[in-house]
């Protein structure tokens, strides 16, 4: 088995399909997750503003801790915000746990405003990320970097 993480229009575009919505390379970031020569993760980072980003996230298949690593450390320490966001609609079960065992929390809710009921924006703050640890990859970055 064999794992790499890529980013590219590429990542961002598989992500958007499977979400029904669209990919704007000039406006986004992306990171994905290949394993065995097939993407089974991706996210999109949108709406940098300094201080926060939103998050739309895919896994489709067995991840592993170096990619959570690299994800967090994308947004939180490359991007350098302080918040991340992730809209997720009230209908997607699967997301909500998702998103939950990650270690986001719903902030907001937002009425409505799907076809399936309401978004709830989940975020978590830099300092609440769990992912940023050496647990997570943290010695793979820091060998990267020295190399």
């Amino acid at each position: 088995m064999q794992w790499r993480i890529e980013h590219g229009p590429h990542i961002g575009r598989w992500t958007a399909e499977r979400l029904d919505t669209g990919y704007f390379a000039e406006r986004s970031q992306a990171i994905g997750l290949i394993r065995d020569g097939g993407i089974v993760a991706g996210i999109i980072y949108e709406n940098f503003n300094g201080k926060s980003l939103m998050a739309h996230i895919v896994i489709e298949g067995k991840i592993n801790k170096t990619y959570l690593h690299a994800i967090y450390d994308s947004a939180f320490n490359v991007c350098g915000v302080d918040k991340a966001i992730v809209p997720v609609p009230s209908s997607n079960l699967k997301s909500k746990r998702l998103v939950e065992n990650m270690g986001f929390s719903e902030e907001a809710r937002i009425k409505d405003c799907c076809p399936t009921g309401d978004i709830l924006l989940y975020t978590m703050k830099k300092t609440d990320c769990r992912f940023l640890g050496t647990r997570y990859g943290q010695k793979h970055t820091e060998t990267a970097r020295a190399a």
